[in-house]
């Protein structure tokens, strides 16, 4: 497990570096660099992953599928071992001083998120873990609540662009199940609160891998488990994450 250990410590610095980056650099890199329907790029989106990008290139070999590279150094697609990166998830929150937005990294071992890094470097809470040893806010052991129902329990979720008719249906029968159902504009930092037992459940429809790797990982290696769907990892997925406790929402 010490090669795991290395890996998360690659992950950790690359998303250090870039969340202190965007952090102290937020009022030049808060600049719209284009629209797309609800969906925004930033001028931070691509200065962090740049930062990102050299990091894993110079410490790993392994090929990376992030956000605004797309694929990179992924020459058939068959690596073992592939980073996922989303150097800012939670754009809009950041251009708008909201602060619920963060650096995430994880990877992947044949597809499935084994690692992950969650940086809210705006609230100064870094999330990580590794699946089968353990999970850790700020370097202290964080763990999945303990809450089996979710009539009392909080629901993280969002409403994507790529949301259909059918999965808002979905939504707004999960809004009448659970006690609070939250939508903070960062699918990486939803899932560091159910790590962290904060919340008991995530669920989404449309995300990318690179929006929840980092933070499925924290679920898992925290005593949650989750379930990634889909046909690609560069395509929509459906993605369900819990404390194990709570059925996973459908």
């Amino acid at each position: 497990m010490s090669e795991l250990r290395d890996y998360l410590a690659i992950a950790e610095a690359a998303a250090a570096e870039a969340g202190a980056a965007l952090k102290a650099h937020r009022a030049e890199w808060a600049v719209i660099e284009a629209e797309h329907g609800r969906e925004v790029k930033i001028d931070a989106d691509t200065r962090a992953e740049a930062l990102i990008l050299a990091a894993l290139e110079k410490a790993s070999p392994f090929p990376v599928i992030s956000e605004e590279a797309g694929w990179v150094r992924a020459a058939a697609r068959g690596d073992r071992y592939v980073w996922a990166v989303d150097p800012l998830d939670g754009s809009v929150n950041y251009l708008r001083d909201y602060p619920h937005c963060a650096v995430s990294i994880a990877l992947l071992d044949q597809g499935t998120p084994i690692l992950g890094v969650v940086d809210c470097f705006v609230m100064d809470e870094r999330f990580t873990g590794i699946v089968g040893e353990g999970a850790w806010l700020n370097g202290k052991p964080m763990r999945v609540s303990d809450i089996a129902d979710p009539a009392s329990g909080i629901l993280q979720t969002g409403v994507p662009s790529r949301a259909s008719a059918d999965s808002m249906s979905a939504f707004e029968l999960r809004l009448k199940t659970w006690r609070k159902v939250r939508m903070i504009g960062s699918a990486a930092t939803a899932l560091a609160y159910v790590a962290a037992g904060r919340a008991e459940a995530y669920r989404e429809s449309g995300s990318m891998i690179w929006d929840v790797a980092g933070g499925c990982a924290l679920v898992k290696a925290a005593g949650g488990e989750f379930h990634i769907g889909g046909d690609a990892l560069d395509q929509p997925l459906e993605v369900a994450a819990g404390n194990a406790r709570v059925a996973l929402p459908a």
